[in-house]
């Protein structure tokens, strides 16, 4: 009881004595941004920029946590530049410095302030000299780095790519935690853990964090992670949960006892999952009297954009905002879409991720399986007659 309490205390501490605090971000770039003189940062709750003079900037940003944003130059979106994201973990309200230069690209930027970004920047540089060699041998073995879905060697690529991810980037990880249990810097990479570790590997992991980093938010989501791979297998029964509905009642999914339920985890930002939508009403006209339902589960920080997103669609089943993150401690989820068929019982019973405008998926094959027939197609934007990916949810949004 004592530890429990010396952890609780120091995670307040770590977080209570930055309130009402701001962080200084202060930019140099190099090189001639063509009159496009701003700077953007942002993530998917915070936008804000700043106007460059003489290649120098500055951005105050009010502290309440530790945040990931991310930098966008004016230039490289009035040219139609190629960007690849740059971000900054800043854990403390101090003062963060950014070098960067034109020629070299955002990705090459310097970064200084806490321990925790330039810890990261060197952890983030090793794990590039990783996925080099991984690549390497990928295309070495395959003829290419990457994969298309459909291709009938893809199960064997995605296996081998696994098992080079245990030989070069798990390691790589595993030795971050460990000697720097006490820097966000390791709590923060833990995201990288849910798509190639197992769930020991990742019990391990959160095991080798000091009390008060294990406190955090984003660790403690991520113990809950790996808690929910163990609750989401398939055959599994689901535990109940409640969640609040777009009106700020109480929903139970208990009430869903008795039928087959196709739970749909989306948010408001993504793209798929709201092209999703109109075959999936076709989908829900198609079965509604056959003991069948949907349940849409957003995964939102913001309860505003969420319920914008609620009435624009004007989906006809049941919503819910996960404000417990049951999307991680219940169902695992690592991008959206993400869809799972629970039986009438509460089993889990099939699971996807993505989302196939013209009826193919899994569950909906299963789907007609179970009730006969198949959802009827229907006019669809030209943005979605090809498989769509899930979005992969961030470590901090």
């Amino acid at each position: 009881m004592k530890r429990i309490v010396i952890a609780l205390l120091a995670a307040l501490l770590y977080q209570g004595s930055y309130a009402q605090q701001q962080i200084v971000l202060k930019g140099t770039i190099k090189g001639d941004l063509k009159g496009y003189n701003k700077m953007y940062i942002y993530s998917r709750t915070y936008h804000d920029s700043a106007v460059i003079t003489n290649g120098h900037y500055t951005i105050n940003i009010p502290f309440k946590e530790p945040v990931f944003l991310m930098l966008y130059p004016e230039y490289i979106q009035a040219q139609r530049q190629m960007y690849v994201p740059f971000g900054i973990l800043m854990d403390k309200p101090v003062t963060y410095t950014v070098t960067s230069d034109i020629e070299k690209g955002m990705s090459a930027s310097v970064v200084k302030g806490s321990e925790a970004v330039e810890l990261l920047q060197a952890y983030t540089k090793t794990k590039e000299t990783a996925w080099k060699q991984v690549r390497e041998t990928l295309k070495k073995e395959f003829g290419q780095p990457w994969m298309d879905e459909k291709s009938p060697r893809h199960v064997e690529f995605e296996t081998r790519q696994k098992a080079l991810q245990q030989e070069h980037l798990v390691p790589l990880l595993q030795q971050l935690v460990k000697q720097h249990p006490n820097s966000f810097a390791a709590v923060f990479s833990l995201g990288e853990a849910r798509e190639m570790m197992s769930a020991d590997q990742q019990e391990r992991l959160y095991a080798d964090l000091s009390p008060a980093m294990k406190q955090t938010k984003e660790a403690m989501e991520f113990h809950q992670f790996t808690e929910g791979i163990k609750n989401s297998a398939v055959g599994k029964k689901v535990k109940n949960f409640t969640l609040p509905d777009e009106k700020d009642q109480s929903l139970s999914f208990s009430q869903f006892k008795g039928k087959y339920v196709l739970i749909d985890f989306w948010a408001s930002w993504c793209s798929p999952c709201r092209q999703s939508f109109p075959h999936m009403r076709e989908v829900f006209q198609q079965y509604k009297d056959q003991h069948f339902d949907i349940y849409s589960i957003s995964i939102d920080k913001s309860k505003a954009d969420w319920l914008k997103a609620v009435a624009q669609e004007n989906n006809p089943w049941k919503q819910a905002l996960d404000n417990i993150n049951i999307a991680g401690s219940g169902f695992a989820i690592t991008g959206v879409p993400t869809t799972y068929l629970i039986s009438p019982d509460g089993e889990i019973l099939m699971k996807e991720v993505g989302f196939e405008p013209d009826g193919s998926g899994a569950i909906e094959k299963k789907l007609a399986e179970l009730f006969g027939g198949a959802a009827k197609p229907g006019a669809k934007p030209a943005a979605a007659t090809k498989t769509m990916k899930a979005v992969p949810m961030t470590p901090m949004q």
